[in-house]
């Protein structure tokens, strides 16, 4: 039997190669998206609707790109990309007749406080503070906001994915002409502002011990 699987944020990193390895699988895939290649606009409610509706799996991934400077429209954007999207699907799925029965939806491992001292997993991690995390504790929120008691919900806390292509392509270009090899942090500029967006560099771990999730 033919799963359907809905893909929200296909055309991202991650979202491209999920759709090729669903498709090469066999799975009838149902994408979501703003441009012009998507099945289904996220204007469209009622085809998100119809969507989901029967679908095996429903993949949320959308999001606007962190690759920007945090300027208060950026920060705007990068937020409700991610809390309006995750609400559009939420309130489809609890319409339908015949709703998934999982959900996995994007959040971010930026959600914990940096840590040195030991692994940071939703068992045992601690909340952090700043912007990324109130980007993370929202869209969470939105994602279990409402009941969906047939639908099993999967908040997906990545960190760095790493791929043929992606975010490996700088860190590639910085490596080449030897700027690779152990992050040696020091103090970078801070205002009150950035303070007070929680946006700054805190200047934290030495000598090249950072940890990569």
């Amino acid at each position: 039997m033919t799963r359907t699987v809905v893909v929200a944020g296909a055309s991202g990193f991650m979202g491209r190669h999920l759709v090729e390895r669903c498709r090469t699988s066999g799975d009838r895939v149902i994408t979501i998206g703003r441009g012009a290649g998507s099945d289904v606009l996220w204007s469209d409610s009622a085809g998100i609707r119809s969507s989901v509706d029967g679908a095996s799996l429903v993949v949320n991934l959308a999001g606007r790109s962190v690759n920007c400077r945090y300027t208060a429209r950026n920060r705007a954007e990068i937020v409700d990309s991610r809390v309006d999207t995750t609400r559009a699907l939420g309130e489809a799925i609890a319409s339908a007749s015949s709703p998934p029965p999982l959900w996995v939806n994007s959040s971010t491992a930026t959600i914990y406080r940096h840590a040195d001292d030991r692994p940071q997993d939703e068992t045992t991690g601690d909340i952090g503070t700043g912007f990324s995390v109130d980007v993370a504790t929202a869209w969470e929120a939105a994602f279990f906001e409402l009941p969906l008691p047939a639908t099993r919900r999967v908040a997906l806390r990545t960190a760095i994915v790493l791929g043929d292509g992606g975010v490996l392509t700088p860190l590639i270009r910085l490596a080449r002409p030897g700027l690779g090899g152990a992050h040696h942090d020091g103090p970078w500029f801070s205002s009150r502002r950035r303070r007070e967006l929680g946006t700054e560099h805190r200047l934290s771990t030495r000598g090249g011990r950072q940890r990569f999730s």
